[in-house]
């Protein structure tokens, strides 16, 4: 159980929202500039994780790359109502 859940990504994310806690707290001018650079390191890392997965489908004939694609189609309407809920005026 305890293998599933500290993965290296789960540390990663953990460490990221560390970081991100601590700017907002004492270095407040910083944190857009880390969540561009956030921004920049994850796309590419995604990018990869996707051609992976449509490679291993066309291979193996799953469906976890239109799964992976409709999670995070999912993920991004909701991010996008949060966002409209909570009247960021700041940014």
């Amino acid at each position: 159980m305890i293998k599933k859940v500290l993965t290296p990504a789960t540390i990663a994310v953990f460490f990221w929202g560390l970081g991100s806690l601590l700017l907002n707290g004492y270095y407040y001018e910083y944190l857009r500039p880390y969540m561009y650079v956030s921004l920049a390191v994850i796309f590419p890392i995604m990018i990869w994780n996707l051609i992976k997965q449509r490679k291993e489908d066309k291979n193996q004939g799953t469906e976890e790359f239109k799964h992976s694609i409709s999670r995070m189609l999912i993920m991004a309407m909701i991010m996008i109502i949060i966002f409209f809920i909570t009247k960021q005026n700041h940014i």
